[in-house]
């Protein structure tokens, strides 16, 4: 590969809208992973909590939204929108826009004074002058410290593929008080599972009220990315602009964003049919035999057969493996997201990074899909500028 080249470590939503825009801007590109991997070990069955005019990956042309996936193929409007459907856009978009992603994985990426180095599973090995990181949320996933001691026979995390079907009859703790948390719960149920829900704090169900009864006036309370609260979802929307606010006002508003809750549409297989114990945490846990014995933080306990964590996912810069340490430490961060200029570059000059990675800078647009396109055009207008000088 030429080292003017621009390689794109990930084939997620932001890794695919990133290859598409620059691709049609003729810069030379290779994308790495697997296309859409992290949603496609999701639950079959699941359904997007993302809204109809929120999942669209972004391209420069604009052709390849879901609207136009959905008209083209003559698929009715759903909400909320079934995963399967989504994958299937997923896979329409990356065989027209993205036709070439290389399903490598990276196994280590260094830097040689200006040149990047990235070596491949399979042997291979390339140089390139920038590198785009857009590797999505698995390495981020947030494991309590009482499941360290837990084997993975007893606990597991939302992300990991878990065969419902056997915990039929099985006591299953669910831990968490967001969406997948709940989703999973109620899979479990399903698959009859006895199943308690477990939350820190109150449940909180989405109630957009402006959002269901407005109309065409919904759009003065919330844009079509339709991420954060009424009259915030609009400041959320314009992530360059949410990058120049004080830290203060930015993190009020990231955390009054993406705070956990639930979708509405699932009350009515959550209540009634599940337990739900709130305002109680998990402080310990041992093994008891083939089973899990909890300590909670009201002092009560449970012995369960198996313990899920819904507890999310924390951004750290520092879980990348694929990173060369020299490299890593040369990486400016805080509270584990990388410092990025309007260019989603870091400290690094050539290394840029997507998705949630930039949400400290950016906001909690960049955790949806619905933010793909603003590093994607960032880097691409960086990059065109580069050429015309």
């Amino acid at each position: 590969m030429a080292q003017d080249s621009v390689v794109i470590v990930g084939a997620g939503p932001y890794g695919l809208s990133a290859a598409a825009y620059l691709q049609k801007h003729q810069v030379p590109t290779h994308i790495f992973g697997k296309p859409m991997e992290f949603w496609r070990n999701m639950p079959a069955g699941m359904s997007l909590k993302s809204t109809w005019s929120s999942i669209s990956i972004s391209d420069p042309s604009h052709y390849y939204t879901f609207d136009h996936f959905c008209k083209v193929n003559r698929i009715a409007r759903i909400e909320p929108v079934p995963l399967s459907l989504f994958l299937d856009y997923c896979s329409w978009f990356q065989k027209l826009a993205v036709p070439d992603v290389d399903q490598t994985y990276i196994r280590s990426l260094r830097r040689d004074g200006k040149i990047f180095h990235v070596d491949l599973e399979d042997g291979r090995s390339m140089q390139a002058n920038r590198v785009f990181v857009a590797t999505g949320l698995s390495a981020f996933a947030h494991r309590p410290d009482f499941a360290a001691h837990l084997s993975p026979e007893l606990v597991s995390h939302t992300q990991d593929r878990i065969d419902f079907a056997a915990w039929k009859d099985k006591h299953v703790v669910v831990v968490g008080s967001g969406q997948s948390a709940f989703e999973t719960a109620a899979f479990l149920h399903e698959a009859g599972a006895d199943v308690e829900l477990m939350t820190r704090g109150p449940v909180i169900w989405i109630n957009r009220r402006l959002y269901r009864y407005a109309g065409p006036a919904k759009r003065l309370f919330y844009p079509p990315s339709d991420v954060g609260p009424a009259g915030i979802s609009w400041l959320v929307a314009f992530p360059l602009i949410f990058r120049r606010l004080p830290e203060k006002m930015r993190i009020s508003i990231d955390t009054r964003s993406v705070r956990p809750a639930v979708a509405r549409w699932m009350q009515e297989r959550i209540e009634g049919n599940i337990a739900i114990t709130t305002h109680t945490e998990v402080v310990a846990a041992r093994e008891k035999g083939h089973q899990a014995c909890l300590k909670l933080s009201d002092g009560a306990t449970r012995q369960v057969d198996h313990v899920v964590l819904g507890t999310g996912y924390r951004p750290d810069v520092r879980k990348l493996e694929f990173i060369d340490p020299q490299l890593g430490d040369q990486i400016q961060a805080r509270n584990g997201y990388p410092f990025l200029n309007e260019w989603f570059e870091s400290s690094v000059p050539g290394l840029h990074m997507g998705g949630s990675l930039a949400g400290y800078d950016f906001g909690p647009l960049c955790r949806h899909i619905t933010g793909s396109g603003v590093p994607a055009r960032q880097l691409t207008r960086l990059l065109t500028a580069e050429r015309l000088d």
